[in-house]
């Protein structure tokens, strides 16, 4: 009764906060979802029970109207990044219609019609270079203590696998680590508290450190992409990397056995015992299975959620060991769920526009002392991106909120950095002159001779 009276309490000034600042409401929206299950374990289920995301996006879409109504314009959709968000919802419940599939109590659509409202309102609501690295800080911060929860239970035995809860995901714990990780790297160069830029430095081993521990191939491979992206990102400031690279190397190679077993699993495809690793075999499985489900439903695919559901209509008689797969692969379930134009959105709007949208915004705001920090934070959410796309090759990764989280800031960049070069050009612009008007001369009497 206690929690929920604090629970209550706490969600009515959020509500309060997100009706006077819808920036706040954003804000606590994608804190409370990266947090999701530690709100979940502390509530005892109550926050869930009692609809408070939804509390949350009400009181914020509502503040938006109330304080904002004049800048409801900005919301609509103008870029690729936009059209890939609204784009791809539209096609999953077009997808979902036409193979006969519920869409309004379907699961994912709600998570990805949540995710797209909440891209909205951070990448329009943060609006401001200070804004933007209030919502990067508070993204790593909440993650690292999803960190700190998986590395206390794995040192004191409690879980064999890092990971904040028992009933965690270790594949989406090890997810929000590899997207973190390069937009907390990153960060050590923003100008901000020193002691907030020695915790964030401290922090880049222990997030490789647990990441290597969550157990998921899938993040050992984001990981590494995402410690050789910061080692890039530092070619400058040679000194950053060299000083971070022994507990870099620490973290990486201190592991217990059997970590390192899952790491040689990739190219051995052998367990630990030495037995095949039949993980490896079924994603080829998957594979297989895919292709016969976009040669047969190529437009729009078979619905949301469909693979798994579907996936013994569709194995081949060679390939069938009446074991249900989701494709471990996010191109491939797009292709088999949402089809081709499914894919053709995804990756040619909202993939594409973001690594076009986050190069914009590193390009033109790092040679201006006002926007160093939008440059930053944008070069940081840009590399967490494409350890991202690393990563969902082979994982079916599509929900984690830390995704469309990293994808609103590099939109608020551009955003904001668009913004502040057109205020620039029109400061520059000369005053108007005025034109010369001829007039007739006024009649005269005089009289010139030759």
């Amino acid at each position: 009764m206690l929690r929920e009276t604090v629970l209550f309490l706490w969600i009515t000034a959020c509500v309060v906060g997100a009706l006077a600042r819808p920036f706040f409401g954003a804000l606590m929206i994608l804190l409370h979802y990266v947090l999701k299950e530690v709100l979940i374990v502390e509530t005892y289920g109550a926050f869930e029970r009692y609809s408070c995301f939804e509390i949350l996006y009400l009181a914020t879409m509502a503040g938006v109207v109330v304080t904002q109504a004049h800048r409801l314009g900005d919301f609509m959709p103008r870029s690729m990044v936009d059209w890939g968000m609204l784009g791809f919802l539209m096609v999953m419940v077009a997808s979902a219609m036409v193979n006969g599939v519920p869409v309004f109590d379907h699961k994912y659509i709600d998570l990805y019609f949540k995710a797209t409202v909440l891209y909205f309102l951070v990448s329009r609501l943060a609006d401001t270079p200070r804004r933007i690295i209030i919502v990067a800080l508070c993204m790593v911060l909440a993650t690292a203590y999803l960190v700190y929860l998986g590395w206390s239970k794995f040192r004191t035995g409690e879980l064999s696998i890092a990971r904040p809860y028992w009933f965690s995901s270790f594949h989406e714990f090890g997810l929000q680590i590899v997207i973190t990780l390069p937009l907390l790297g990153a960060l050590v160069l923003a100008r901000i508290k020193p002691f907030l830029r020695a915790l964030l430095f401290a922090l880049i081993p222990l997030f490789v450190l647990v990441g290597m521990r969550s157990y998921s191939r899938s993040a050992y491979l984001g990981v590494g992409l995402g410690v050789v992206l910061l080692l890039w990102y530092y070619r400058h400031r040679w000194y950053v990397g060299f000083a971070a690279a022994p507990f870099i190397v620490y973290a990486f190679l201190h592991q217990p056995e059997r970590v390192q077993a899952r790491m040689q699993s990739i190219w051995s495809h052998k367990t630990a015992l030495g037995t095949e690793d039949t993980s490896i075999a079924g994603r080829f499985e998957q594979m297989r299975t895919a292709m016969r489900v976009v040669a047969a439903h190529p437009l729009l695919g078979i619905g949301p959620r469909q693979f798994f559901l579907k996936y013994s209509q569709f194995v081949s008689a060679e390939d069938e060991k009446g074991v249900t797969y989701t494709m471990h692969s996010v191109p491939l379930l797009i292709m088999a769920e949402e089809g081709l134009l499914g894919f053709a959105v995804y990756y040619g709007l909202l993939v594409a526009g973001a690594l076009r949208a986050a190069r914009y915004a590193v390009r033109r705001a790092r040679d201006e002392p006002e926007l160093e920090t939008v440059a930053v934070v944008a070069a940081g959410a840009l590399m967490g991106y494409i350890a991202y796309i690393a990563y969902s090759l082979t994982q079916p990764a599509m929900w984690t909120i830390n995704i469309y989280g990293t994808v609103a800031l590099v939109e608020a960049a551009r955003r904001v950095t668009a913004a502040y070069f057109h205020e620039l050009a029109e400061a520059r612009e000369p005053a108007e002159e005025p034109r010369s008007v001829w007039l007739p001369r006024e009649p005269s009497t005089e009289v010139v001779f030759p």
